[in-house]
């Protein structure tokens, strides 16, 4: 019985092969004839950016659309049409669709990120605007070079370019496509299989520590541990506003929050039932966070934010701007404290700090739009990259 090598040998040669891809996919692209077809590929497979790429590309590209498929976790949701080719990531068909594609679209980077070329641009986009500092190490893959960067806001969008050492003039401002989803709500039944049975408030913390998995290490950011004993003065007021606390952990998260009195959904218990993340995120009644990048979509509901950092002496992962807890849209709590002006700005529908929302929202610079997709392709087409179809109508479902 064959042996799987050690965590770390396994991460020494997933380096290693995405070394080799990152400097042989760049010569062999810059030469290689492409055709009619575009690539896609999120991580998660569930990912909004790059599921409602694929969705909009679908109805206006004339080509083929390549799905690249993960292989573990939910897979995404995707409409069965005749042009849309999905084939495993981890394969020579993956590769083989890398190098035929006219333009590649990707969340977290993609076989080493080779730097592009002009015959094929790639399309970083990425996977949200937020004030972790964006720091790329010197490791096969870690800049991820592409030519053209997305964003849902002018400042975390110039913050993210300068970090992957792209010219302003390639950044997108176009919003994050997952952003779309927010106006398409879930079903009740589908809440009601999750545990979703009332008003809810979403806490979507970041990961302070990561689990171990095939191919990468876990590692840690600092912080403090947070459980749902943390945030036990929320939900015990919550509760008694008949409202309840809904926890969708970060998928890197080695902790699920699971706990008395609070719904855990996860990326798995969601495509189940067939809810996209953002859907659910769009259904809520307000949203506490950190410093996820989260927030920042969560701007264009104009709903209550809280933003519960106990930890902030001891997070160890920079921020920039660097003052961002200073001029959050929301209230900044820490410890045990009630979240006394999140509830009563829940109490008003958000009518309390609405203007503080406002404020913050013209100083990112954030990207108001219900059609983000729609945004990015346009902005491509206007660039040259593809030749694409009028939009059609807001998507409703």
């Amino acid at each position: 019985m064959s042996r799987r090598p050690a965590p770390a040998l396994r991460a020494l040669l997933v380096t290693s092969a995405q070394l080799v891809l990152r400097r042989v996919l760049h010569l062999v692209a810059a030469v290689w004839p492409t055709t009619r077809q575009v690539l896609v590929s999120g991580y998660p497979e569930t990912e909004g950016n790059a599921v409602e790429v694929a969705r909009a590309l679908l109805e206006r590209y004339d080509g083929r659309v390549v799905w690249l498929r993960e292989p573990a976790g939910p897979h995404a949701d995707l409409p069965g049409h005749p042009r849309l080719v999905t084939v495993a990531k981890a394969s020579p068909a993956g590769l083989w669709a890398y190098l035929r594609s006219e333009a590649v679209f990707f969340t977290h980077g993609l076989y080493g990120s080779p730097r592009p070329s002009s015959r094929k641009p790639l399309v970083n986009l990425w996977h949200g605007d937020g004030p972790k500092a964006t720091r790329p190490g010197q490791g096969a893959g870690s800049l991820i070079p592409s030519t053209w960067l997305v964003s849902g806001t002018r400042l975390f969008g110039e913050l993210k370019a300068a970090a992957f050492e792209l010219p302003q003039e390639r950044l997108l401002v176009t919003g994050n496509p997952r952003t779309d989803q927010l106006w398409r709500m879930p079903a009740s039944p589908a809440l009601a299989e999750l545990g979703i049975t009332a008003p809810f408030v979403l806490w979507m913390p970041t990961f302070r520590a990561t689990k171990q998995g095939d191919g990468f290490r876990a590692w840690s950011e600092g912080g403090a541990t947070i459980g749902v004993a943390e945030v036990r003065p929320l939900l015990d007021r919550l509760a008694a506003r008949g409202v309840q606390l809904v926890v969708k952990p970060h998928p890197l998260d080695v902790e699920e929050r699971r706990g008395p009195g609070v719904v855990t959904v996860t990326n798995e218990e969601l495509a189940r039932v067939g809810v996209p993340l953002y859907s659910l995120l769009g259904a809520s009644a307000g949203l506490v966070t950190d410093y996820s990048s989260v927030w920042v979509d969560y701007l264009l509901l104009d709903r209550p934010m809280a933003f519960f950092v106990p930890d902030q002496e001891t997070y160890a992962r920079g921020l920039a701007p660097a003052d961002v807890l200073e001029w959050l849209p929301g209230e900044l709590v820490g410890g045990h404290a009630p979240f006394e002006r999140f509830l009563a700005d829940l109490e008003v529908d958000g009518r309390r700090d609405a203007w503080l929302r406002e404020r913050v929202a013209d100083r990112v610079g954030l990207h108001r739009s219900r059609r983000c997709a729609d945004d990015l392709l346009d902005a491509l087409e206007r660039a040259g990259v593809l030749r694409l179809r009028p939009a059609p109508a807001l998507r409703t479902s």
